[in-house]
């Protein structure tokens, strides 16, 4: 009788998981256990049988707001990469509502239908998981990770943006271009995914001493051009800022709108930062000043540890911080000293 996998993995005394692993040439497995491994294939003579990788299934759920966020593209282009690469399969769901009312671990049915048939779940954006929840999918076997969300579940994994460091680094180079009043737009209130980087600016703003430039956030109606249209010509009519930093680029067209508008130019009377550096952010006239945040690799980044864990259940959870870069374009520049 031929050996078996079973065979190997007994007499190396590792699961059949980490022989497989092995004869992959998975990179997810410690140099001692590959050697137990590969001696017991060799005294045995097991020969695996040539057979294609199996397709894992991958859901994707988009939380209700985040269909609206321009980010929201990027991303999935990235996942779908990443799934293609790792010869995976992907299907998407989009929540149109969330409820973490009671009774607690109870998903909406069109969730949990979805993740029966899956191996691996990614969530985009914030939905109101509770304990309860993370713990039911835990004990089902799901392996979560979490795009551009909130939460402290140690069950599931997360990839998120260095929002704290993104915004002092763009206040800190407005600080020094002499900018003292710096306005901030940030998105609809109820869409907690920006909340974070909200409380990055006000902390921003403190650590560079400028209080006073507190009284200078709006909120937009929309994630959109006319969002940030609106939100700044309400700001415009009470203040003058000397600069505006945008929750994301499109705001950041809108913005330029309402300074045109206003009989301003940007940046002579005004420098304007967005965030993301999405395409539209270099074609703006002048180009945008803007965050760059990888969108794409982190995708990629949340298929690549979610099939890990597929592979490898006893890999614990873990939390990317993705940094980003300042791109200084032609929206900035030195401020000038106004008495309104």
């Amino acid at each position: 009788m031929k050996p078996t996998m079973q065979d190997v993995a007994d007499l190396a005394r590792v699961s059949r998981a980490t022989v497989s692993r092995v004869l992959a040439d998975s990179p997810n497995v410690s140099m001692d256990k590959r050697a137990l491994v590969l001696d017991a294939v060799e005294k045995l003579g097991y020969k695996p049988h040539k057979k294609l990788r199996p397709r894992y299934q991958l859901l994707v759920c988009i939380a209700p707001h985040q269909k609206a966020d321009p980010f929201h593209t990027h991303i999935i282009e990235g996942i779908q990469a990443a799934v293609r690469t790792h010869r995976l399969k992907l299907s998407r769901l989009q929540l149109q509502a969330f409820s973490s009312r009671p009774p607690q671990r109870q998903l909406p049915p069109s969730m949990a239908k979805a993740i029966a048939q899956a191996q691996g779940l990614i969530i985009l954006g914030n939905l109101p998981l509770s304990e309860e929840h993370h713990l039911y999918l835990h004990q089902n076997g799901i392996p979560t990770v979490i795009i551009h969300g909130t939460g402290s579940s140690q069950l599931c994994s997360y990839v998120g943006i260095d929002e704290r460091r993104a915004m002092i680094e763009a206040v800190n180079e407005l600080v020094r271009l002499g900018h003292r009043r710096i306005a901030y737009i940030h998105g609809p209130e109820d869409d907690q995914d920006h909340q974070e980087r909200l409380r990055a600016f006000k902390l921003a703003l403190l650590s560079a001493h400028l209080a006073e430039s507190l009284r200078m956030i709006v909120q937009a109606k929309s994630w959109c051009q006319q969002g940030g249209c609106e939100a700044a010509g309400r700001l415009l009519t009470t203040f003058m800022p000397s600069a505006m930093i945008t929750a994301n680029d499109l705001l950041a067209l809108g913005v330029y709108q309402a300074i045109k508008e206003a009989g301003l130019r940007i940046p002579d009377d005004i420098s304007v930062i967005g965030f993301g550096d999405l395409d539209c952010a270099n074609d703006a006239d002048p180009p945008l000043s803007t965050i760059a945040v990888p969108l794409r690799s982190i995708g990629g980044w949340a298929v690549a540890m979610l099939y890990n864990k597929i592979l490898d259940q006893d890999l614990k959870p873990v939390r990317l911080t993705v940094p980003t870069v300042f791109k200084s374009r032609g929206s900035t520049a030195q401020a000038k000293t106004y008495t309104r």
